[in-house]
Order: C-alpha cells, then structure tokens, then sequence
C-alpha cells in the first residue's frame, strides 16, 4: 500500500470524532487512494447533527433530574459542557501557563492533551461541576499515513475523564470516573440512549455515585467543539475566550 499524505483536519475529525456505518471500509479506500471524491465522501459520513439540536432532543428523552440520580439501578445521564479548552503539552515546564493570550496548537501523535470545560446542565437541569480529560495521544488509524500509528481501528488515545458534578448552588453531587478509548465510534448497542462517540467504561464514583459503572463517550462530535491551545497559555483566561461545547452521555448501573 503507497503512503498518502492526508490533511490533518480529515485524519481528527476520525480520530477524535469517529466514523460510521461504512466508513471504516470506504474511508480507508479513500485515505489510501488520495481519492478526493472519496474523502468528500468521507467527510460526509463523519458529520452529525448539530449538537445543540442532539443535546435538545437527548434532554426530551430523558425524564428530569430524578433519573440522574444513581440511587436508582439504572441511569443514563446527559451532562451539558461549555468553555472547553483542550491543552497540548508543547513547550517545556518553565514555558507552561506564560501566556496571557490565546495561544493556538495543533495535536501530534504521542503528545499528552489536558481538557477542562464547565458542566452547565444535568439531564437539562441547571447544574455546575467540571469535566476534565487527560489523554495520551496515539492517532490510531486502519490506513498507513506517515506519521499515525497503523492498526485496525479509529481511535484518537487513552484517556482518563471526571466529571465533578455540583447542584446550582455549587453543593456537591459527587463524581463520576471514566476511562477507556477517546474518539472514534462508539461501542455497540450505546447508540440506543444517544452515545455516537468515543468508547470509555465508567470505573466508580463518589457522593450520589458511590458504587456506579457503565459506559461514557459523547452525544456530539467532539471536532465540532474542540479548541485546541498550548499549554503555553495562561489557563485562567479559558473562560473569556471562545471555547467549545459538547454533550456526554453516561450510562450508569449499579
């Protein structure tokens, strides 16, 4: 098989968005073949719906607050996030958090990622809390492309996610650990309550979530939402700046 060079744009949106139905098949053809018909194809399949209309129609199914609570057997969760940075471990210890600005980066195979964003709403409930993710970056791809690392599957890393949940008031819910593989499609049957992206085990928690597990990953695309910066950049201006949204599902049991 010949080595393609491939936009970076077309290779995250796989990574850290995932694609479906057939485009592990069709969408290796065209990476391979530099096939531009084919990649607009690709591109095509790796679109969702818009996420504040998925995150709208999630929170029409789900029944209100009660069903977030982890007293019950069962819970599917939707947790609303804003101001997301996500931070690219690019210059050495004494550059890190210097930077006032905004101060873009572009991701790389083998470089670790810091997310944070703000939870702003639970099941459609108002709510406060923070996500955060810490990933290692692999770029995992079923095509040669110099650069990524070939296997048989779209996966963007490993990843280890919270999600810090406190009521309106900002008194504490409690917390719930994730962790798994970050991008790509979700694992099957998680398509039933809304869960498109991404493929993490819930581990535990604390608070009302003492004793969970389940399944973790996001509603909407992460490439609609991502911004990615240095970890240059002075972290406590995230919020004045134009960070993204995403919409998360998780699926708890006990």
């Amino acid at each position: 098989m010949r080595m393609v060079r491939v936009p970076v744009t077309v290779v995250v949106a796989a990574l850290l968005g995932g694609f479906v139905g057939g485009i592990f098949s069709s969408g290796a053809r065209a990476l391979a073949t530099g096939d531009d018909q084919a990649r607009e194809r690709v591109r095509a399949q790796a679109a969702v719906p818009a996420g504040e209309q998925a995150s709208a129609r999630l929170h029409a199914q789900v029944s209100g607050p009660d069903q977030a609570r982890a007293g019950s057997s069962n819970a599917v969760l939707v947790i609303d996030v804003n101001n997301i940075t996500t931070y690219l471990d690019d210059v050495t210890n004494a550059e890190k958090a210097t930077r006032a600005v905004p101060t873009p980066a572009i991701p790389k195979p083998f470089q670790n990622l810091y997310g944070i964003g703000d939870i702003y709403a639970v099941n459609g409930q108002p709510a406060r809390g923070t996500w955060s993710v810490f990933t290692g970056l692999m770029f995992l791809v079923p095509v040669e492309i110099p650069g990524y690392a070939i296997n048989d599957t779209f996966r963007g890393g490993i990843a280890v996610t919270n999600f810090e949940i406190l009521k309106e008031d900002f008194s504490p819910r409690g917390t719930i650990m994730a962790m798994g593989l970050a991008g790509g499609q979700a694992p099957p049957l998680s398509g039933a309550f809304g869960l498109h992206f991404g493929n993490l085990a819930v581990a535990g928690g604390t608070g009302e979530f003492v004793g969970v597990r389940g399944v973790s990953g996001e509603s909407t695309n992460p490439t609609d939402s991502f911004r990615f910066a240095s970890t240059s950049e002075d972290p406590s201006i995230r919020r004045q700046v134009n960070g993204g949204k995403l919409t998360f599902i998780v699926s708890l049991v006990r």
